[in-house]
């Protein structure tokens, strides 16, 4: 039933007003449409988060935005510049963006929906927060290429084999969120 289905769709305000526009000239048929600014947030600010304290910092500028000699270790990859917007983050702050919804489909901007996502809304996730894709084809999609090791408190809580996910397309059970704190959760690891 498409007339059940809301987009919400968070942009900044650069892209608010196109956005906006360009939904109220090409509406999706009979599903609605929410575009939110993010600057309108204002309880998303470097007091609250930990994140955009840490995007703020002259050190995080520094590492993504000066250049550096690169060597064997360093993945330019990791240091695209994206990496710094706020609307990278915005995924963990699904349940105060949205504080009424029970269920959130999470698809990142670059994502193609190519049918009908309906089904995905039936998956019981067992009372799991995230319900995604893995992505263990391949070696490089494993926790040992993101994550620190050497750092106690990371080797202590990871398994270094476990497999990454697909960023970009995600099922958030946002009551197992709010009943976990895992914003909160996600705020301790950002302040280590």
């Amino acid at each position: 039933d498409p007339e059940k289905h809301v987009f919400h769709i968070v942009t900044d305000t650069v892209n608010y007003a196109a956005m906006k526009m360009w939904f109220l000239a090409n509406p999706p048929g009979d599903a609605a449409v929410q575009v939110q600014n993010l600057d309108e947030f204002t309880w998303l600010n470097a007091s609250y988060s930990p994140v955009l304290m840490q995007l703020g910092s002259p050190s995080m500028k520094d590492y993504y935005f000066r250049g550096h000699p690169t060597n064997i270790d360093t993945d330019l990859k990791y240091r695209n510049p994206k990496y710094i917007s706020i609307l990278n983050h915005l995924r963990f702050y699904l349940p105060e963006i949205f504080p009424k919804l029970h269920k959130v489909l999470f698809l990142d901007d670059d994502v193609v929906v190519q049918k009908d996502l309906t089904p995905l809304w039936s998956i019981d996730l067992q009372g799991k927060i995230n319900g995604a894709v893995e992505t263990c084809q391949e070696s490089f999609h494993r926790f040992d290429k993101y994550l620190n090791f050497s750092n106690p408190l990371i080797a202590k809580n990871f398994d270094p084999q476990a497999c990454g996910w697909a960023y970009g397309m995600n099922i958030f059970d946002l009551k197992q969120w709010r009943k976990h704190n895992v914003t909160e959760l996600y705020h301790s690891w950002q302040k280590l």
